[in-house]
């Protein structure tokens, strides 16, 4: 009886709980992030397009250095790239607004040193 009993119960229970019929949609879920967090990213990014801005300067000078065939300048120059920290973002990072695109190899060896930074969506890509 008393093992008739605890299934009726559970059958009772999975019946009420079980059949959810609502299925969940993207508008359903809301993303908020709280003030630290925020900041944190966007110190982040700030501290990356930083350093990407010397990157820029510094590919600026070494092809000045090369036309020129400064060999002293050149070396310095490629040192200083080389040492400029590289920041390995999160993907999503990578959409977020104030995120500046690196730069291709295609853009290296033509020398089109652009900074293009990431807007909010909708109001197009800024070039700094």
């Amino acid at each position: 009886m008393k093992y008739s009993h605890n299934l009726l119960i559970l059958i009772a229970t999975l019946c009420f709980t079980g059949c959810n019929t609502h299925k969940l949609t993207v508008e359903d879920t809301t993303v908020t992030r709280s003030i630290e967090l925020q900041k944190y990213i966007d110190d982040l990014l700030a501290e990356d397009a930083d350093n990407k801005r010397i990157e820029r300067q510094y590919l600026n000078e070494i092809a000045i250095a090369q036309k020129n065939d400064d060999q002293d300048a050149y070396k310095f120059y490629m040192l200083e790239f080389m040492s400029i920290p590289r920041l390995k973002l999160p993907e999503w990072m990578k959409n977020e607004p104030g995120y500046v695109l690196p730069l291709s190899d295609e853009d290296i060896l033509n020398r089109q040193f652009k900074l293009i930074v990431r807007v909010k969506p909708g109001t197009g890509e800024q070039q700094d």
